[in-house]
């Protein structure tokens, strides 16, 4: 949801995003007011927003904040039964039960086999755009590029079919929906969703390989490290954000920068070169603006806590802690709202969130859109919007992604 007409804070979260996708205005504005207030989740809720970048980098961190909701009196994102959130999902899970299940994964995503995926990476990445260029523009980037990229590579990491893709999609777009009203359609989805996978992991024991799945159906099988609902909820979870995020930063970075033509030419001239200069410092500023989500996982103060700021937190308040407050806070970010590529290889951004929640993928993914990128300026020159004006784009609402729905884009 996008907001052009922003007339204030209401106090109700999650609030609208400003134009292009950009952090909610009243970030900036609780910042220089406070770091720290409280809103009112769509559950009716009541819970403390943190909006300082180190305010937000010590919830995320410090393990008297915890993600197990589980307990009768924890705040709900959204209302009735449908907290929107599975509470036995890792990203749900305080050490040392998150530390013995990612544990399980976390070798598959190092840098190390993040760059011996990058010639896998770049292989799909010329297979989309081959038929992008046979096909003619115009194309739209986010159904043709965007989403099939990450889709594919996930899906090659885990040995899951691509050709499901949609599936995937759908399956996704559902749980991330803010709205109440989904709630029904949340939970036939997440059904079928388990009954896939149970489809799946049944076909990798009968015809077993040597994809992530059969390392984690080893695990189960011959380890009894896991059960067999973890393993399922494991292949779930990684298959929802082995997508999602990475498909919305590639939409919104291309659209960015061909909202910013002077950096746009820069970096088509650097990517001309066999190694290029610009492109990491380019790819770490796209993470740092174009964080899709604006929310961020709810957490709950277990004993009180005194934040950087100063803002006492209580046992038994819930905090949001949104990456895409702390990525624009100008204390550590000059002119944190301005894009531009030439602040360097920048990583204390936090578009992959920090502490034990870090993101398993965020190797793969810097992989991903550096590659994707390089590329498609390197085949594509001319790249151009079609439409008459980057505003008329949509965008999606009463989702916890801020994404484009369609970037329908000539060469």
């Amino acid at each position: 949801m996008v907001d052009e007409t922003y007339d204030g804070d209401d106090g109700r979260f999650p609030f609208p995003a400003a134009g292009f996708g950009a952090p909610p205005r009243a970030y900036a504005e609780r910042r220089a007011r406070g770091a720290v207030a409280p809103v009112r989740l769509p559950s009716g809720d009541e819970v403390l927003l943190a909006t300082a970048y180190e305010d937000v980098r010590t919830v995320l961190s410090d393990a008297r904040f915890t993600r197990n909701l589980c307990h009768e009196d924890a705040p709900r994102l959204l209302p009735g039964p449908d907290s929107g959130a599975d509470p036995h999902a890792l990203t749900s899970m305080d050490p040392p039960a998150h530390t013995r299940l990612r544990r399980l994964v976390q070798g598959a995503f190092t840098p190390r086999r993040a760059q011996e995926w990058e010639p896998r990476v770049r292989a799909v990445t010329e297979e989309l755009l081959d038929g992008i260029v046979a096909a003619g523009p115009p194309a739209d980037f986010v159904a043709e590029f965007a989403f099939p990229l990450p889709v594919e590579v996930i899906c090659r990491l885990l040995g899951v079919p691509a050709a499901d893709s949609a599936l995937f999609r759908t399956w996704s777009d559902s749980f991330l929906s803010l709205s109440a009203a989904d709630g029904a359609r949340r939970a036939e989805h997440a059904a079928a969703f388990r009954a896939y996978i149970d489809a799946l992991v049944a076909e990798h024991r009968a015809r077993p390989g040597e994809d992530l799945v059969d390392e984690l159906i080893a695990a189960r099988d011959e380890g009894d490290r896991l059960t067999e609902e973890e393993l399922a909820r494991m292949v779930r979870g990684l298959i929802v954000a082995g997508h999602e995020t990475t498909a919305n930063v590639l939409a919104r970075g291309l659209l960015t920068l061909l909202r910013h033509p002077d950096q746009l030419a820069a970096l088509r001239d650097d990517t001309a070169d066999e190694e290029p200069a610009r492109l990491p410092g380019a790819v770490e500023e796209i993470l740092r603006t174009q964080v899709p989500g604006h929310g961020g996982l709810l957490r709950v103060a277990t004993e009180d806590v005194v934040l950087p700021s100063g803002a006492t937190i209580r046992a038994g308040q819930g905090v949001m802690a949104p990456v895409a407050a702390a990525n624009h806070d100008p204390e550590p970010f000059a002119e944190p709202d301005a894009f531009d590529i030439r602040r360097g290889s920048e990583t204390r951004h936090l578009a992959f969130g920090h502490g034990p929640h870090y993101c398993l993928g965020a190797n793969l993914a810097r992989v991903e859109v550096r590659v994707a990128l390089g590329t498609v300026l390197r085949r594509l020159p001319g790249l151009a919007l079609t439409a008459a004006r980057p505003e008329e784009l949509e965008w999606t609402a009463d989702s916890r992604v801020c994404g484009l729905k369609a970037l329908p884009l000539t060469w």
